[in-house]
């Protein structure tokens, strides 16, 4: 968690920031509406343009130029809140089983998360019985009779059991290769794009090396860019058949 620690500083940290920066934006883009008014009024009063009301025209144009300035910074920097997530990998507890299957369920599609065990594309109680048993299965590790380990992707975003969501799912397992590991991972829709995999990958691999494997391979679709995409920004070696993206990463020890 001192990734995920780190990260939250720096999210509240730009929290603060970005709150400064709609505030300082507000002020001034209501100083110029109050200075053109000013300007508009002696404007109106006098036949003669004045030096004041051009200084006052003058005036309201510069702060809505600089109003405007700090409002497109602010929306640029609040956008950037969304990656400053930290993320956790969780055992996967019966509690915590029960926010996976609710956020599967919520967020992702039956294909992106089981294997196709019910015909069509909705949730049955066959598809969510396997979720269930599938993480059950695996509590007893790498090591344990499945060779596969679990663990839930959370999401931390403050402080509390309000301050994290579980937002996907993802395992390590032994594929009989010596040293070799295979991952995958899914993710609720609302964490796609963020940074979420990645971070959750990357603690994978760090679990990997603990485990003294020498590679992680993993598997995904071709019409699925994001995830092939992700795999090569982390390294891995991809090759396509068909359909099928395979990824492969040597491990640096």
């Amino acid at each position: 968690m001192a990734d995920a620690g780190s990260l939250l500083r720096r999210r509240r940290k730009a929290r603060d920031e970005v709150a400064a920066l709609r505030l300082a934006a507000t002020v001034q883009l209501f100083a110029a509406a109050a200075l053109g008014f000013q300007a508009s009024l002696r404007w109106k009063a006098s036949s003669s343009s004045g030096w004041v009301s051009w200084l006052l025209s003058a005036g309201a144009l510069v702060t809505l130029a600089l109003g405007i300035r700090a409002w497109r910074r602010w929306w640029r920097e609040r956008s950037r809140l969304g990656e400053l997530v930290g993320v956790d990998l969780a055992p996967v507890t019966e509690t915590r089983l029960a926010l996976l299957v609710a956020a599967a369920l919520d967020g992702a599609t039956p294909d992106e998360v089981t294997p196709p065990v019910t015909p069509g594309e909705r949730w049955t109680p066959e598809r969510i019985e396997w979720l269930h048993a599938f993480h059950r299965d695996r509590r007893a590790g790498l090591d344990g009779p499945a060779r596969e380990a679990t663990w839930a992707v959370v999401e931390v975003t403050g402080d509390g059991p309000q301050g994290s969501r579980v937002v996907g799912g993802v395992r390590l397992r032994r594929t009989g290769e010596p040293g070799e590991l295979e991952t995958g991972i899914w993710l609720v829709r609302g964490a796609r794009g963020r940074g979420v995999g990645r971070r959750a990958l990357e603690q994978v691999l760090a679990r990997s090396r603990e485990a003294g494997a020498v590679s992680v391979v993993a598997e995904t679709t071709s019409s699925n860019g994001g995830a092939v995409a992700l795999l090569r920004s982390l390294g891995f070696v991809t090759a396509t058949e068909g359909d099928r993206v395979r990824g492969e990463l040597a491990l640096d020890g």
